[in-house]
């Protein structure tokens, strides 16, 4: 043991031991940014969660970059359009103080789990859209969408003196279920404007990859539920615990879906009923009982898995999946505390004023998201170019080539011949006469 290690340790402020707790669950909440392109993309082959870890790295840099610029202070940072956003903090100015040295690490810490859960939002919309946007599209698209739609949503779940959700409609959002919802929301938006016709992937699924980037989506989500509370207390581990417990639920109510729906249960109905569990725990994880936690995981799993089973007409794939279950996910458990929280709760209190508060800001977030990301998508549809593929080739339109005289016809197997050349202009077929 070293000497004077153990009186350091001793010597650790709560500040310092906070700072640490968030410094981790920042970690965690990255871990599983990246372990969404493995899990969903996996779904579909190797080369499509390859492309999709391109787009997850993309979008994690602008976050970071846009945060350092003075984006962090729009979400974190004192108002500036009162109860929507706040005022920029390039180069975080405002957590190092005049002596940085002396200064507490909690406020740099809480700022890198905020960008890392900002990071976590963009990595939902970049999986979701990474096999249909080109990396330019997607840039750009990242960048725009974190300033009209992620700065809204997040200040008024951050800002819990002035922001819209948190101080003015008293909504109940420990976790961030509502930046989550304006991703879901997102993605559906872009996909809407790249269309229907996404081109069915060529390789199979990469089970290895699947269940590598489920389990770190499972483990790294604890670090956005936990975190949350930006404290080591006692709510902090039955924070963990019940987050555990309702993404159990999820498994099993999932798995039993698609035996009674499917007569199969997968891998993905596994891990797709863990995810579900942990978005909808994310808003009440803050205010549940372990019996509570349960049950919305369970409710949760049960509504997403129904959702996918009914929207699978729409051939958009994992992308669609994953869009279903951060949207109805995270407002399954965004409604939960209004009807189930003690005190405030409609079956306890018998008003409904929480549960529509609830509801008008999941509602509120995501159409609003879906509206704006739609927007910005069919603008650069029409400006930089949006899709990898033709749009008439994605309505099942052939591409139609012009025939050169020089062109010939391949030898085909087995035949002694070969076919003359083909000129410019299509011939009658010879006229068969009759059988004799």
């Amino acid at each position: 043991m070293i000497p004077g290690r153990a009186s350091t340790l001793a010597q650790a402020t709560p500040d310092q031991v906070d700072a640490l707790l968030l410094f981790f669950c920042g970690a965690l909440v990255l871990l599983a940014a990246f372990g969404l392109a493995f899990f969903v993309g996996g779904l579909s082959g190797g080369a499509r969660a390859a492309r999709a870890f391109r787009f997850v790295a993309l979008g994690a840099v602008a976050t970071i970059l846009l945060s350092a610029l003075g984006g962090y202070g729009m979400v974190a940072g004192a108002p500036l359009i009162p109860h929507l956003l706040g005022i920029p903090d390039p180069g975080f100015a405002s957590l190092s103080g005049t002596d940085p040295a002396a200064s507490s690490p909690y406020p740099a810490a809480h700022a890198g789990y905020v960008i890392a859960v900002l990071a976590l939002c963009t990595a939902v919309v970049a999986v979701a859209v990474s096999s249909r946007l080109t990396l330019r599209a997607w840039i750009v698209f990242s960048v725009v969408w974190l300033l009209l739609v992620v700065s809204p949503v997040a200040y008024g779940v951050l800002s819990l003196d002035d922001g819209w959700a948190a101080a003015g409609l008293q909504v109940v959002d420990f976790g961030g279920a509502l930046p989550v919802i304006a991703a879901g929301g997102s993605a559906i938006g872009v996909l809407l404007a790249c269309g229907r016709g996404e081109r069915q992937p060529t390789q199979a699924s990469r089970p290895g990859l699947v269940a590598f980037g489920g389990a770190a989506v499972w483990v790294g989500w604890l670090g956005l539920v936990v975190g949350s509370e930006g404290a080591l207390d006692a709510y902090a581990s039955l924070m963990a615990v019940g987050a555990f417990v309702a993404s159990a639920a999820g498994v099993l109510m999932w798995m039993l879906v698609d035996a009674v729906l499917l007569r199969r249960p997968t891998l993905g109905s596994a891990l797709w009923g863990s995810f579900a569990g942990l978005v909808s725990v994310t808003a009440a994880s803050g205010v549940l009982t372990l019996g509570w936690a349960m049950l919305v995981g369970a409710l949760s799993a049960l509504a997403c898995a129904t959702m996918v089973d009914l929207a699978a007409r729409a051939r958009f794939g994992p992308s669609l999946t994953l869009c279903v279950v951060t949207t109805v996910g995270g407002l399954v458990g965004l409604l939960f505390p209004g009807l189930f929280a003690s005190g405030g709760g409609m079956i306890d209190s018998g008003n409904f004023d929480l549960f529509i508060a609830q509801g008008i800001a999941g509602m509120a977030v995501l159409l609003y998201a879906t509206t704006m990301s739609l927007l910005i998508a069919l603008a650069l549809r029409f400006s930089v170019g949006l899709t990898r593929i033709r749009y008439g080739a994605a309505r099942g339109i052939p591409e139609k080539r012009p025939v050169r005289p020089d062109r010939t016809v391949p030898p085909v197997a087995g035949a002694g011949t070969v076919a003359p050349p083909v000129s410019g202009t299509v011939t009658d077929p010879p006229e068969v006469g009759p059988a004799r």
